[in-house]
């Protein structure tokens, strides 16, 4: 019997082509990403559903679609998010636990004082020693530019809950903290604070890159663009929150996550960017001990690709309070400063 249901969706799937990938999975995951935990089966039944057909969705939508290459193939980071978030709301309160999750740890395997999560098949042994020049700012103008792709995301509180509008306690708050870190520094700085990932989740990174894109083009000067966001760790019912002391108060740890070329997205610059997040991984660590994760090279390019100095930061993860991402955030910004300023890693 399931082999026939798998074939009838099969062939509904070939049969509605470019409208299926673009249309009826994003609806489908949306869907199934609002149902609570108490209509879980059908959340359950509607994930499980896009992650056995969204692999056909993806061939069907090159072959029929000429622009898919090119615009397609970022709605479907959507899929690999809903199942972080799957995994963040199956787990409920059940336990929240710390964890130490630095690239200084001991659990990884250094290089000059930092880790790399590598998930791509790229051989970056020879990156791993190299150094980029810092940035060139124009005293006066912008600097840079922060934002968020998935601007709703938030951390821990009273309510329990894991995204929200609320500007004071998503991610939002910790752009603008570090934004402050930077200002104050004299780097001028935009932060964008547009709401990306409501009411189409699906569509946020192309939302976020075409925002990004009239902002740069306004303002040239720019050298430096950081996605911030929030991580979501969870495992048989326990949320983690990866967390360091610094000064005497709990910093959320930071995970620098850069993308790459390997899906066929433009990203000439991938090299840079990584080398780049290398650097200030290991700034991190000298300035601020076990403050940074591994940093995590990735197949996708996750809008990384508009300067050679553009990161995708993951500050803290949803189990992480407010307060310890902001301050991991302007720990963060703080040692972004030291490394320009002292030019090298």
């Amino acid at each position: 019997m399931q082999r026939w249901i798998s074939i009838g969706v099969i062939l509904v799937i070939a049969l509605t082509g470019g409208w299926t990938w673009k249309y009826w999975a994003p609806a489908v995951a949306e869907f199934s990403l609002r149902q609570t935990t108490q209509a879980a089966p059908l959340r359950q039944m509607g994930m499980t559903l896009l992650k056995y057909t969204d692999p056909v969705m993806r061939n069907v939508g090159r072959y029929l679609i000429p622009e898919f290459t090119d615009e397609g193939e970022e709605y479907f980071l959507y899929f690999d998010q809903a199942e972080e978030e799957e995994s963040e709301a199956e787990s409920g309160q059940d336990a929240i636990k710390a964890a130490n999750l630095s690239a200084l740890s001991g659990t990884y395997t250094q290089i000059n004082g930092t880790a790399v999560a590598n998930a791509t098949d790229f051989d970056v042994s020879a990156l791993l020693n190299d150094t980029v020049e810092m940035p060139e700012f124009t005293p006066g103008e912008p600097a840079v530019l922060i934002y968020h792709t998935h601007t709703t995301e938030c951390y821990r509180n009273s309510e329990g809950i894991s995204n929200t509008t609320d500007a004071e306690q998503n991610v939002i708050a910790v752009g603008a903290a570090m934004a402050e870190v930077f200002e104050a520094a004299g780097y001028k700085t935009i932060h964008l604070t547009d709401i990306f990932n409501q009411p189409d989740f699906s569509g946020a990174y192309a939302n976020s890159r075409a925002a990004v894109n009239r902002i740069l083009a306004e303002n040239p000067t720019i050298q430096v663009v950081l996605d911030v966001h929030r991580d979501a760790i969870s495992s048989n019912g326990v949320d983690y929150y990866p967390v360091t002391e610094v000064n005497g108060r709990e910093a959320a740890q930071i995970m620098i996550v850069c993308g790459t070329d390997a899906k066929g997205l433009e990203h000439p610059n991938w090299r840079d960017n990584f080398t780049y997040a290398l650097q200030l991984s290991r700034k991190m660590g000298a300035l601020y001990g076990q403050l940074s994760r591994p940093v995590n090279l990735r197949r996708d390019r996750f809008n990384t690709h508009f300067t050679p100095y553009t990161l995708l930061l993951e500050v803290g993860s949803a189990a992480n309070t407010l307060e310890q991402a902001i301050y991991g955030g302007e720990l963060t910004a703080e040692s972004m400063i030291r490394l320009w300023e002292d030019k090298t890693s």
